[in-house]
């Protein structure tokens, strides 16, 4: 899948992480827009999309861990800066 990335997406009120393939050329807003709408039809009970969600950055090892992601910018973009690679961990805010 050359033109989609692996994300780990984090929903807090799960304690769970959730894969999802989401296509390079989206931008962060509306790749968090998809994860909320798809995690809010498998978790009804503790989660509702609201459209406007945000990704926050999961890694530990980066200095921009805990950071919002800026929602205008696109996946593609975020992984040529090495700001998300397959398998990177986000979560919902």
């Amino acid at each position: 899948m050359h033109d989609k990335i692996n994300l780990r997406v984090a929903l807090p009120a799960t304690h769970r992480d959730y894969e999802f393939w989401v296509p390079l050329d989206l931008t962060v807003s509306q790749a968090a827009s998809l994860a909320s709408r798809l995690l809010g039809r498998r978790e009804p009970a503790l989660w509702q999309a609201t459209g406007e969600e945000d990704l926050v950055l999961l890694d530990r090892f980066s200095p921009r861990d805990g950071e919002l992601l800026n929602p205008n910018e696109t996946i593609r973009a975020l992984r040529a800066t090495g700001d998300l690679a397959d398998g990177t961990r986000v979560a919902l805010a």
